[in-house]
């Protein structure tokens, strides 16, 4: 009786049985835990329902929603792109599970399209689109390439069309694998699956990705489970990284909540370690299952799927999430890389790092054929930019998103890489000192390091290091310690293997600003290290 009640949403009632049951005669020590579990849960269920949380979700418009299901929708970075599965339904009730694709523009959302280059005969499902909306991995069940009963797939997304269907190889098992999602920089797939090994019937999984093959394939680091504070001897599912991969949601039908599949958060903490999750509280959770949910970059907006027309079935919603709920929003930087004197696109390398004193996130990746390129950067924490190609000198930009709380524009980037070639120059904004001083600080040594790669690959160079000032202070002090900083540099480059050969430096103190010094931002423009190409 306790569990009947339970399972509809009658609580009170719920509770009263459970608490006389515990209290029979000849009760395992087993048993009595389960029924300890549901009666937290029950407690906490009639504590939810007196405390609701704001939740006034939104359907999203006919383009998307139709008389079929409409699910699992999964939200790009920009928030330009929504995938989600349709269940179409077919004659002599077979159903086809599809991938349909909706793109965001002043209209509202555009008119669903199918993604004829995934779809198949065959049931396709639970997908999670990368951040950068290049990659789609999904859910396909009894393929004769499969591992198990259910594996996880993905399609590279190429600027005109996907790829045809790849199993994602050895992060799936001989079980049951689905339901994937993707870190934002595109490093951690974390998935549902009852592979033995785990705390319960099903748990989430994480598995690093090391390398995309040349060929498409996907090189992957060992699966781990991702413990017990997540997963328990029930069902954990439905997993979603935030874009600020910090923030982490799932589905759990036994940590304390409503009954069926709650929705629960916790945060990934920089130790690796999960935070005690969070029931998101009711009505977002009922005593029916909640799962598949999506969350825009900004931390306010969320995607889910519910069925509360008969008459159209499962449609998708979109809703603003409660404040206390939001995970730390996220912005991203977009570049498009061309050649400064031909303007044609560059295939180039991108790397990010956080200089931040306590982070080691370091992402080196490509931009596409055109390009282009897009990252997410998480707030809270400042960034070295670099770009390079062979045959180029090599961008650099400091992005600083220390102390920023709230969302800030989006970075859009025109890079137009130098030639090299001689007098060409290319300011470094990532070498950093000690305020009036030419010691080096710690945090410079990525920029260093390209500096240093750039030059072994290009040794019959020869360069003058400049070193440049605001005009913060008296001109002769700035002068002198532009001097000073640039021999610093120098010898840095020398004790790393450069030959002094090819180094000189130079001084220009607060002669040669590239911006205005009456902000701040212009000040941090003028305070750089210039590198000028003397002998080629």
């Amino acid at each position: 009786m306790a569990k009947a009640n339970y399972s509809i949403g009658i609580y009170e009632k719920a509770l009263s049985n459970f608490e006389k049951y515990i209290q029979t005669p000849g009760v395992s020590e087993i048993r009595k835990m389960e029924i300890k579990q549901s009666i937290l849960s029950c407690r906490f269920a009639i504590d939810a329902m007196k405390n609701p949380v704001d939740f006034n979700p939104v359907r999203l418009s006919e383009n998307i929603n139709t008389k079929n299901d409409e699910y699992w929708p999964s939200i790009s970075l920009k928030g330009e792109k929504l995938v989600f599965t349709r269940r179409l339904k077919q004659s002599a009730g077979v159903v086809q599970e599809d991938f349909f694709i909706s793109e965001f523009d002043s209209t509202g959302w555009t008119d669903a399209k199918p993604i004829l280059e995934i779809n198949t005969y065959e049931n396709e499902g639970a997908q999670a689109l990368s951040a950068d909306g290049r990659i789609l991995f999904f859910t396909a069940c009894n393929r004769a390439d499969g591992f198990g009963s259910c594996d996880i797939y993905y399609s590279v997304y190429n600027g005109k069309k996907w790829s045809s269907p790849k199993n994602a190889g050895s992060v799936n098992s001989n079980s049951w694998d689905a339901q994937p999602t993707i870190s934002s920089d595109n490093r951690f797939l974390y998935f549902s699956s009852n592979r033995a090994g785990g705390e319960g019937k099903k748990d989430i999984w994480v598995a690093e990705l090391l390398l995309i093959e040349e060929n498409g394939s996907l090189k992957w680091g060992s699966v781990q489970n991702t413990g017990n504070v997540i997963n328990t001897p029930g069902e954990e599912i439905s997993p979603f990284m935030h874009p600020n991969n910090k923030s982490f949601y799932f589905a759990s039908d036994f940590h304390v909540g409503m009954g069926g599949l709650d929705l629960f958060q916790t945060e990934l903490r920089k130790d690796g370690v999960f935070t005690e999750p969070k029931n998101m509280g009711f009505p977002i959770n009922t005593f029916k299952d909640e799962q598949g949910l999506n969350i825009g970059f900004d931390g306010k907006t969320a995607y889910f799927a519910s069925e509360r027309n008969v008459d159209s079935g499962l449609d998708i919603f979109s809703f603003e999430l409660p404040e206390e709920l939001r995970p730390e929003p996220v912005t991203y930087v977009k570049a498009k890389i061309t050649d400064a004197e031909t303007g044609n696109s560059i295939n180039a390398v991108v790397d990010l790092v956080d200089i931040s004193s306590d982070s080691t996130l370091h992402r080196t990746e490509k931009t596409d054929e055109n390009g282009e390129i897009l990252l997410c950067l998480p707030l809270n924490s400042n960034y070295a930019f670099n770009v390079s190609e062979t045959g180029y000198l090599f961008y650099s930009q400091f992005i600083q998103l220390e102390g920023v709380n709230s969302l800030k524009n989006p970075l859009l980037l025109n890079i137009q890489l130098e030639p090299i070639q001689i007098g060409a120059e290319m300011n470094l904004y990532n070498i950093y000192f000690e305020t009036d001083s030419f010691r080096i600080l710690p945090s410079s040594e990525p920029e260093l390091a390209k500096l240093i790669a750039f030059l072994n690959k290009n040794n019959a160079l020869e360069v003058e290091i400049q070193g440049h000032t605001d005009n913060t202070g008296r001109p002769e002090s700035n002068l002198e310690l532009s001097e000073l900083r640039a021999k610093s540099v120098v010898e840095y480059l020398i004790s790393n293997g450069i030959s002094a050969s090819r180094l000189k430096s130079k001084g220009k103190g607060e002669t040669t600003p590239v911006a205005p010094n009456n902000t701040e931002e212009g000040r941090m423009l003028n305070r750089r290290t210039t590198v000028k190409i003397e002998k080629n």
